[in-house]
């Protein structure tokens, strides 16, 4: 319970630090869900899903771990719709799954933070701005969650 704790304070940090204004979950497939922070209380995680609910304790949302491929947090005033903030700002990392060499391509951050899923930190990586690659190859088999200024990525070690 306190790694999960350490996680999702570690999430709520990363929102007030970059002041912004919607979580947006993106499933492996279907549509994406995009949930005002102003009206998130708290979010709940546990080994099968990601939890959201409102400060009245209403769920928002239920999220499969298994089928989450990212969450990304978006600025409103950065852009007139949400096109072109993916567009701006999100980065793309790859190969994923992986097995040795994680990429980050186009990043707008100077850090990058692995979590393992239970909340631990494992590795932090400066960031070149155009490509970075990550050696993973230490980490064993299993998910982990790549955290960057304005995006968190679900990846899989094989």
């Amino acid at each position: 319970m306190k790694r999960k704790l350490i996680f999702i304070s570690l999430l709520f940090v990363a929102i007030a630090a970059m002041a912004e204004t919607s979580l947006i979950i993106q499933p492996l497939a279907g549509e994406e869900q995009s949930t005002a922070i102003s009206t998130i209380g708290y979010i709940k995680m546990t080994p099968e899903s990601l939890y959201v609910y409102s400060h009245s304790d209403l769920l928002l949302s239920q999220t499969a771990i298994k089928d989450i491929n990212y969450l990304h947090f978006w600025k409103s005033e950065n852009a007139t719709n949400f096109e072109n903030v993916q567009a701006t700002t999100s980065c793309r990392v790859y190969p994923n799954p992986t097995q040795d060499m994680l990429i980050i391509d186009n990043a707008n951050c100077d850090k990058a933070f692995i979590f393992d899923i239970n909340g631990h930190l494992l590795q932090t990586i400066s960031i070149d701005r155009v490509q970075t690659s990550i050696n993973v190859n230490s980490l064993p088999l299993g998910e982990y969650l790549l955290f960057l200024s304005n995006q968190t990525v679900k990846f899989l070690k094989q």
